[in-house]
């Protein structure tokens, strides 16, 4: 196999295990293994190594190491060694692209492939529910991602890829394929019926018109895969047992089918429609008159669409629910999305250089919550990272943003041809992403957020020359930094491991060795409070008061600023009749979060032992 066949191999292993296996170790230590080793050869000068792209590169691993410093002052440090690991792994896939060496428009090829299989996944799971553990239950389509906005993420980067590939197809059966993955991804997009991925969906189709020099032959492109894509979609909206969540298993498995047979037939319609633009050959005046018509079409839906968002100004701030349903694209709330917005503003002013901790919104957020909901996220990436990380994390994300869109404008601009058309793609396919980065989460799924990264490594090298000099130092220190990464991700996960054994310990009632495994676990992982609940209960199950009492403080001591700790020693200082210690520390978890779903459960012990220490017995 040649070396470009070797690295297009690579490439799309690495991506395929991002977006089937997500955030599983196994992805995690697999990207760091591919960099890890691909840089070091190139340093080697055993493969190349790009001349761009240092400086998206560099951003990112500063915004990894700003990540893993905040773990000095973060309320839940643990978490922020898991985004430390996250980052570096995102920092895999960059350097990834880099390394590719193939060009833009092989890149594409490889991302089309990567995305198209993951789409087409998840749309065979709609046709056949028993393909998805939840396939009977949850209805917005989400898998094998896990998460129906990052899945509407990457259909509309695969739709954007896909069109323009078929685009520049010089075969009219690669033409006919890349287009049907364009439908597919249309199709995907609608049944994950997430409004911001059909919003950034939308002004992406636009941006690549813009910038393709056939904007006529592409629109048209456009419109026959998309088509037969709102054709299909539409009936399944028509169909409570493909749209609804909770519906019979066997409305679903009959419905399905059927949904699988229109989409098969969906898709001929689109051959035959490529087939077709195929033969035909436009004449300037037909060309002209096109091109007038489908100005005007678009602008008549574009002033539709404002007109809307006029009259729903008062939908748009609301923050009530939105149903899983396709009713929801007839609605503009927020979602909830203003009140975590503004938890975020809290946690911001209450820090603003330095954050709470990388990745700690989800523990951080409930000292000002108004309800018991969950959200790991505010859902703006920005303010992730601002309530995160502070202004100095905030400062590393723009500059990377504004790095790596002064690579992608400098290698479409200088690219030409098929190679231009492919890097402009890919361009607009991390516009895509920035788009849903302002509204929700995406940096948190290596499903998505690594594509866009391999993306942007390969727009930075694409036409920019490599170098093939050996860099034995340099080689050396890659490896030692990837082996160290490695390491991070490891021990966390090999830390959970332990603490299932001793929950499988204590069911056989092994108390040395659930010890020795809740020991080890939190040898492992020192920052997490799962090791010292776990060496807590077998404390407590081996009757010894006052070393499960211990590790209970413990975790209090490890993490002061999280509610649940406090909230565990108050309850087992109830259960041993300190009900005047108890109430301090039940008060003070209330305090950490007054919202919390603990201070509706019944028995209230925190209201008891306020009655306690009221009655004057302290």
């Amino acid at each position: 196999m040649r070396r470009p066949q070797v690295a297009e191999a690579v490439a799309a292993a690495l991506l395929l295990g991002a977006l089937f296996a997500g955030d599983s170790v196994w992805t995690a230590l697999g990207a760091l293994l591919v960099a890890g080793g691909w840089g070091a050869l190139a340093l080697l000068g055993r493969a190349p190594w790009p001349r761009g792209g240092r400086l998206v590169l560099a951003l990112l691993l500063a915004t990894a190491v700003w990540s893993g410093l905040s773990i000095a002052w973060s309320v839940a440090p643990d978490r922020s060694w898991d985004e430390l690991d996250r980052t570096l792994v995102h920092a895999s896939f960059l350097l990834a692209g880099l390394l590719f060496a193939a060009g833009a428009r092989r890149a594409a090829q490889v991302l089309v492939v990567a995305l198209g299989a993951a789409i087409l996944w998840a749309l065979a799971g709609k046709a056949i529910p028993a393909l998805f553990p939840d396939g009977g239950r949850a209805a917005r389509l989400r898998d094998p991602i896990g998460y129906w906005n990052a899945l509407a993420l990457a259909a509309g980067m695969l739709l954007v890829l896909a069109l323009s590939l078929a685009g520049t197809a010089r075969s009219l059966a690669l033409r006919v394929v890349c287009a049907a993955l364009a439908y597919a991804a249309v199709v995907a997009l609608l049944l994950a019926a997430s409004r911001a991925g059909v919003a950034a969906a939308l002004l992406g189709v636009g941006l690549w018109l813009w910038l393709e020099r056939d904007r006529v032959e592409a629109a048209l492109l456009a419109l026959a895969a998309a088509v037969p894509a709102l054709a299909v979609a539409g009936w399944a909206f028509t169909r409570p047992a493909l749209v609804d969540d909770g519906r019979a298993e066997a409305d679903r498995v009959a419905d399905g089918a059927v949904f699988g047979v229109l989409l098969l037939v969906g898709a001929l319609l689109v051959a035959a429609g490529v087939r077709e633009l195929a033969r035909r050959r436009l004449t300037p005046r037909a060309r002209r008159r096109l091109a007038r018509g489908l100005a005007g079409a678009a602008a008549a839906a574009a002033l539709a669409l404002a007109i809307g968002l006029v009259a729903n100004a008062d939908s748009i701030a609301s923050e009530f629910e939105v149903q899983n349903d396709p009713g929801r694209f007839l609605t503009i709330s927020s979602n909830n999305r203003g009140a975590w917005w503004r938890e975020a503003g809290d946690l911001i002013a209450a820090d603003p250089l330095l954050g709470a901790g990388a990745n700690t919104f989800e523990i951080a957020r409930k000292r000002y919550r108004e309800n018991a909901s969950a959200v790991t996220q505010p859902h703006s990436v920005p303010l992730q990272f601002a309530a995160g990380t502070g202004l100095v994390g905030l400062a590393l994300l723009l500059a990377l943003v504004g790095a790596g869109a002064i690579a992608a404008v400098g290698a479409v601009r200088r690219l030409d041809g098929d190679e231009r058309a492919a890097a402009a793609a890919l361009a607009v396919a991390l516009a895509l992403w920035l788009v849903h980065a302002l509204v929700d989460y995406p940096w948190d799924f290596v499903a998505v957020t690594g594509p866009a990264l391999f993306a942007l490594g390969a727009l930075a090298a694409a036409g920019g020359g490599f170098v093939l000099n050996q860099h034995k130092l340099g080689a050396a220190a890659l490896a030692a930094v990837a082996l160290a990464a490695i390491a991070s991700v490891a021990t966390p996960w090999l830390a959970e491991r332990s603490v299932r054994d001793v929950s499988r310990a204590l069911e056989r009632n092994d108390l040395d060795g659930a010890r020795d495994a809740a020991e080890e676990a939190r040898s492992l992982d020192p920052l997490s409070l799962e090791p010292v609940f776990a060496r807590a209960r077998v404390e407590e199950q081996a009757g010894d008061e006052a070393a499960a009492l211990a590790a209970y403080r413990d975790a209090a001591e490890l993490q002061p600023e999280n509610p649940e700790p406090w909230y565990q020693l108050g309850l087992y200082e109830f259960h041993l009749g300190d009900r005047c210690s108890a109430y301090v520390h039940l008060n003070r978890s209330y305090t950490l979060d007054p919202a919390g779903i603990h201070w509706g459960e019944k028995p209230r012990r925190l209201d008891e032992a306020r009655a306690w220490v009221n009655g004057g017995n302290c």
